[in-house]
């Protein structure tokens, strides 16, 4: 009787520390499936205006927003931010990024901008359409980016599942370094995460990124090309989030949705522009600056149909 005693509470005790581990470990696992890359080019006549019951801006000026200065390398970006390359010109934002050199210590000297709506956050429950009048810039190595972001732990530690809650529309040309099959085109993606780990410092250089880190990410992502007007023309990009999916529109277009990586903090709202010659491939051997054009962001209740 003591033995088959003994052995029930033994058994418990490692089935339940077993699942414990299972669970951490399930929790923890990476998704590393590549970008799903949508078929066709997609074109659409622009929408230039956006409504928000919940918040609604046009930039007469940055009223109820803060700008980032950070030094390189700060997050996950090689980018320097700094409120110098932040304009309002005609009731427009004006976001600057480019490539500056290579520094005496072998860094590619990116730099970008970037803004944060201040003293709100927003979450999968409140099930809002978030809207941003854009026109991504047409130089090659840019990323125009419309986003929901929140770091909420160490992203040192390796240990660490769900440390990077953020949603992102971005838009991206690529350079003459690209793989062939990408050079010279226009993308938008749509990703979201739950994980990610910071990459800079790879073998004692503070400037190389490990390889490694990429591939302990949690993320869905999307991608479609864009007709060329798209950096011409001011459009609509959206996305809804809700507890159980996040849909992704374009001028009102539905084009994807995301249903397995789905952040559950509450996040405030952001828009940068940032140079990234390892992703984009533009060439190093000319400084170059572009120019991200916000119109309009709006919150709404409403989804759009």
């Amino acid at each position: 009787m003591k033995i088959i005693l003994f052995t029930l509470i033994f058994s418990t005790f490692f089935m339940k520390n077993t699942s414990i581990k299972t669970t951490f470990q399930n929790k923890c696992i990476p998704t590393n499936d590549p970008t799903i890359v949508l078929g066709g080019v997609f074109d659409h006549e622009p929408i230039t205006e956006c409504k928000g019951d919940i918040y609604f801006k046009s930039f007469e000026d940055l009223n109820g927003w803060e700008i980032r200065n950070t030094k390189p390398r700060e997050f996950f970006e090689n980018s320097s931010f700094s409120e110098s390359n932040v304009k309002i010109k005609s009731n427009v934002l004006n976001l600057k990024a480019g490539f500056n050199k290579i520094t005496n210590k072998g860094c590619v000297d990116e730099f970008g901008s970037q803004v944060t709506l201040q003293n709100k956050k927003f979450g999968p429950k409140d099930g809002y359409t978030y809207s941003a009048i854009m026109q991504p810039t047409d130089k090659p190595g840019i990323v125009s980016a419309f986003f929901v972001h929140l770091i909420d732990e160490n992203t040192n530690d390796q240990k660490v599942c769900n440390n990077n809650n953020e949603i992102d529309i971005e838009v991206v040309k690529y350079g003459p370094e690209a793989h062939p099959s990408l050079r010279g085109k226009l993308f938008a993606y749509f990703t979201s995460w739950q994980r990610a780990l910071r990459p800079w410092g790879y073998k004692g250089n503070s400037c190389a990124a490990d390889p490694n880190t990429w591939d302990q990410r949690k993320r869905e992502s999307h991608g479609i090309e864009l007709n060329e007007r798209f950096v011409k023309e001011f459009h609509k990009y959206s996305f809804t989030w809700t507890t159980s999916e996040i849909k992704f529109y374009i001028d009102d277009v539905f084009i994807t949705k995301h249903t397995n990586i789905i952040p559950q903090v509450e996040c405030p709202l952001k828009f940068n522009a940032w140079a990234s010659q390892g992703w984009l491939g533009y060439s190093i051997k000319n400084n170059f600056e572009g120019v991200t054009r916000l119109k309009q962001v709006c919150i709404s209740t409403e989804e759009i149909r």
